[in-house]
């Protein structure tokens, strides 16, 4: 079948062959990692970013899911879209699907979530490698062999829990030979979730040492000098940033390599961005990105009182009285974004079709705070000392 191109696609292989020393890349994040926050993040070093994890049965039944879920722009490149998938045809399906609009797709193994893992997604899929297999196998057979497809994985367990770096390497060989681009891992096993000090990275470089194909390393990365370190420690190709890109999104921008805090150019950028989004951009995911980004820089009754705007135009008049931030306008000419539309593949008739269902309880609802902001404020709010406020272990689903 030939699928459309709705401009060339990127050589993913290419990317990382062609990189210096390591590709700077940012992480699938629930909710926060939209166009607009990739457009920033790019604007400050990210090489290579990814799409949120979406649903692959949402995406491929309703229209509805796949506009709110997913929107790029001619600038938004090179990109990666990640799914969370059951089985082979969920997944080549989500793929035939966004097709001409990035330059590759993912399959979630590594989201440690408990409804994830019960409905067969994320870190669920490790317990069945010959599934995963048949799923790189089937997209394979189904795309051009130029298309980037790669899978994104954490550590797998052995007895009584422990690491089993055996086993990862393993797979991750077969997954090599099933023929995907790229693998991303993370540094912990699914029952390690997020604890700081599980971080196994002599692991992780010696899985990138068994593969021939480009690895990307992933954890703990909440600085320039912990992307420099990690990649120094593993020889891995990439390093994956998640929280650390949240807290700061000029992580990877070499103006600020011993930044400790979001630069507030990084913060106007924001702004700008914020502003020529216009309604493309949720109230709700700006000002959560400007939490995450700046509530360092501010003491608890400002934290407060910044979470208690509920307009962009009170947000300006607060940056701009308390802490001397404002939009620079730069770049006059609105963002583009592409009119995203599906009519060249229709989904096969017998997948499910939850556009018809009531929306389960367990999946995330984009119009609530989630539990990852909700915690965070919480910490915003109860703490006195700006340099207590950490995003640390709040974000389990990736990084």
């Amino acid at each position: 079948m030939q699928l459309p191109q709705h401009r060339p696609h990127h050589d993913i292989a290419a990317l990382f062959a062609d990189a210096k020393d390591f590709l700077r890349i940012s992480a699938p994040m629930v909710r926060y990692s939209k166009l607009e926050f990739r457009r920033l993040v790019r604007q400050n070093g990210v090489q290579l970013a990814f799409t949120p994890m979406m649903i692959s049965d949402s995406i491929n039944n309703s229209e509805k899911a796949r506009q709110n879920e997913f929107s790029t722009g001619p600038d938004d490149q090179p990109l990666i879209a990640q799914f969370a998938a059951k089985d082979a045809t969920e997944f080549a399906t989500s793929a035939q699907l966004i097709y001409p609009y990035v330059d590759g797709v993912d399959l979630n193994c590594g989201c440690p979530q408990g409804w994830a893992i019960a409905k067969g997604y994320g870190c669920g899929l490790l317990r069945q490698p010959e599934l995963v297999r048949d799923v790189v196998q089937t997209l394979r057979r189904t795309l051009p062999t130029d298309f980037s497809v790669s899978v994104k994985m954490r550590l797998l367990q052995g007895q009584d829990n422990e690491t089993s770096v055996q086993k990862t390497i393993e797979l991750a060989q077969q997954l090599e030979h099933c023929g995907v681009t790229f693998l991303t891992l993370h540094g912990r096993t699914p029952a390690q979730k997020h604890s700081k000090d599980t971080l196994n990275v002599e692991a992780m470089a010696e899985v990138a040492k068994s593969l021939h194909i480009p690895l990307i390393v992933n954890g703990n990365v909440e600085s320039y000098q912990d992307a420099c370190e990690l990649h120094e420690k593993t020889q891995a190709a990439g390093v994956m940033a998640a929280r650390g890109l949240l807290a700061n999104p000029a992580l990877f921008n070499s103006d600020y390599p011993l930044a400790t805090a979001t630069p507030k150019a990084c913060v106007e950028q924001w702004l700008d961005i914020a502003e020529s989004a216009g309604d493309h951009l949720l109230f709700q995911c700006f000002l959560h990105h400007l939490s995450f980004m700046w509530s360092n820089q501010i003491k608890r009754a400002l934290r407060v009182q910044l979470n208690s705007l509920n307009s962009k135009s009170q947000v300006l008049e607060f940056l701009a009285e308390h802490c001397d931030v404002f939009p620079r306008g730069a770049g006059s000419t609105p963002p583009i974004y592409t009119n995203c539309t599906y009519s060249h593949f229709t989904p096969p008739r017998h997948a499910r079709h939850l556009a018809a269902e009531a929306e389960d309880e367990s999946c995330w609802d984009a119009g609530s705070d989630g539990k990852f902001f909700t915690e965070f404020k919480t910490q915003q709010l109860s703490s006195n000392n700006m340099e207590d406020l950490e995003l640390g272990g709040l974000f389990d689903d990736e990084d």
